[in-house]
């Protein structure tokens, strides 16, 4: 009784230990994958966002080009920039007319402060008029070296202060003035002020976490637009992510910034030099995976409280048959010989139940017919087939059906249980997920000799795997499953004419399998449905399973493919890399044979 609890306690408690590191594993893995799914996702999100700010931005921009188009078109502003700065009443004259131009014009473009005309003849004009005098000189600082072509400058923001608006953060659009009838003359200089408020109202609706913020570069490295105002103007050209942003164009970058872990994504503006940068911590964007964690983690003990109950009554199921065949056993050693086993099941146990039945029958008679010398023979026989039971009966049970068999003549089964003592065995693999193909295709002919005896006429199978792959190694249990379900679930009905062909080739510097069998066959739809990622899809877990392992360790080029149509059959394919040394982490490149 002592070994058979033992028995009982080494079942659970491996069960236990492969069900924590199974969940542990699946639990982890998804738990990574979830966070770097949402990473991606919440990243490429951010830079389409930057990248509507940039639209939304230009036609901003556009509309400032559009009204400097206007003014050096404007038949008062020219005559403005020829007038002779001593024609007083001239002067006065335009500029009445050139503010009666302006007039509706800024009413309705609020976000221009203001329109600046520095002409070459010493006039000039604002529609607003700066606090002081140098306001308009720190300006003209940034159009030095203006194109002459009459293209825009963007200066950085800078304070200027005006006698009616007060004080405000600008950004002026400058360009040179050239005369219309002759284009190699400069006339003046434009610049239109328009308030930096403007910009950032553009973007700040736009919440990233809790903390998050965005704001505007130019190439120089200076700050152009932010929503705290404290920080404008400032140089972050020395800064980790500045570099990348301008080389790369758009993306994102996980960096430590001021001791804090954060999520920089970027966008560059293709027209202008000004990049858009989001940051905000990564802690804050991960908040949502603390609750996904906790389903995962309450999922995984409801399942585990589940299982160990299943598995309890698996593992009593087991042992209660192999405590009464011990009883019955002791009994016979204390020389009760009227002992029956009554296991009513159809598998192994039963049939030890069986035997051991017959064993005391044959026993008996032995006592009843043959010399004292051959009694004791038996016994020590029967405490021989009794030692061993007892110690690792688990282990050696199916070897006593199989030795069983022979003395029986019972040649089928014998066969029938060496080879699901094989199937257990390669399947097992000493608890590693790693095997070579020679041993995953002994498993599949193990498999496959099981199920011969199955079917009324038996099904073709033809196995033909190139000897010269046999080294190489991959994950177990990727030929059985879909061999399994060809046989289920394609050519059950079909008699004497089913087929299923597996083929195992060197291709393209990886390893091809082909499983091909002529059964019913099936839709496009049922196919896509094996791949879905749908828990509760009972028919083709075992095929999605082999697809999934496969990529999991070995990268989205690896996998499983289907072609099948209805009524004339199913090709499966499954590729994996050759290789000679796998681990957890998937294959070492230098080690593939290629």
């Amino acid at each position: 009784m002592r070994k058979t609890k033992s028995l009982r306690s080494e079942l659970l408690i491996s069960f236990i230990v492969v069900e924590l590191v199974s969940l542990l594993l699946v639990g982890g893995i998804s738990y990574l994958w979830i966070e770097d799914l949402l990473n991606r996702r919440i990243s490429e999100s951010t830079v389409e966002t930057l990248k509507q700010i940039d639209r939304n931005i230009s036609a901003l921009f556009g509309d400032i080009d559009d009204i400097s188009l206007y003014t050096i078109s404007n038949r008062y502003v020219r005559t403005f920039l020829k007038l002779n700065k001593d024609e007083e009443k001239k002067v006065a004259q335009t500029l009445i007319n050139i503010n009666e131009e302006y007039a509706n014009l800024m009413n309705s473009k609020n976000y221009v402060t203001s329109v600046n005309i520095v002409g070459d003849n010493g006039l000039t004009y604002e529609t607003a008029v700066p606090k002081y005098a140098s306001s308009t000189k720190e300006m003209i600082k940034y159009t030095d070296h203006l194109p002459g072509d009459g293209s825009f400058v963007i200066t950085p923001t800078y304070v200027k202060q005006y006698q009616n608006l007060g004080l405000r953060y600008i950004i002026s659009f400058c360009r040179q003035i050239n005369d219309i009838n002759n284009l190699n003359k400069r006339l003046g200089l434009l610049s239109i002020d328009i308030s930096e408020k403007r910009l950032s109202e553009i973007y700040s609706d736009v919440q990233l976490g809790n903390t998050g913020f965005i704001f505007i570069v130019n190439r120089e490295g200076t700050i152009v637009s932010h929503p705290r105002k404290d920080e404008l103007c400032k140089y972050v050209g020395d800064q980790p992510y500045f570099q990348e942003v301008f080389k790369k164009g758009k993306g994102y970058s996980r960096l430590r910034i001021d001791g804090k872990d954060m999520l920089v994504t970027f966008y560059c503006s293709p027209r202008y030099n000004l990049a858009f940068i989001g940051m905000v911590p990564f802690a804050e964007l991960m908040q949502e995976t603390v609750s996904i964690r906790n389903v995962l983690a309450f999922m995984a003990l409801i399942v585990s409280v589940f299982a160990f109950f299943v598995f309890f009554r698996i593992a009593k199921g087991i042992t209660n048959p192999i405590n009464l065949i011990i009883e019955r056993m002791k009994k016979v050693e204390n020389g009760d010989m009227n002992v029956v086993v009554d296991i009513q099941r159809n598998d192994e146990i039963g049939l030890l139940g069986k035997n051991f039945n017959n064993m005391i029958k044959r026993l008996k008679y032995l006592i009843e017919e043959v010399y004292k010398a051959q009694i004791k023979n038996k016994e020590a026989e029967l405490r021989a087939l009794q030692a061993q039971i007892n110690p690792h009966f688990l282990y050696n049970t199916l070897d006593v059906i199989y030795w069983t068999s022979r003395l029986e003549k019972a040649e089928k089964t014998g066969s029938l249980v060496t080879a699901l003592a094989k199937l257990f065995r390669l399947g097992l693999n000493n608890g590693n997920e790693i095997t070579t193909i020679e041993k995953e295709v002994e498993h599949l002919k193990s498999y496959l000799a099981i199920q011969k005896v199955r079917y009324d006429q038996e099904p073709k199978i033809i196995l033909d795997v190139d000897m010269s792959i046999f080294e190489y190694k991959t994950i177990k249990l990727i030929l059985q499953p879909v061999v399994e379900n060809a046989l289920i679930h394609g050519i059950a009905d079909l008699g004497e004419e089913s087929i299923v062909e597996v083929t195992g080739r060197e291709q393209d510097g990886d390893i091809v399998f082909t499983i091909l069998d002529n059964g019913v066959g099936m839709s496009n739809e049922k196919i896509a449905s094996i791949f879905l990622n749908d828990s509760s899809a009972k028919k083709g877990y075992g095929i999605k399973n082999v697809h999934e392992r496969i990529k999991l360790l070995f990268g989205e080029k690896y996998g499983m493919t289907i072609a099948s149509k209805e009524g004339e059959g199913t090709k499966v394919e499954i590729r994996i890399p050759k290789t000679m040394n796998i681990d957890d982490g998937g294959i070492d490149d230098k080690d593939t044979g290629r």
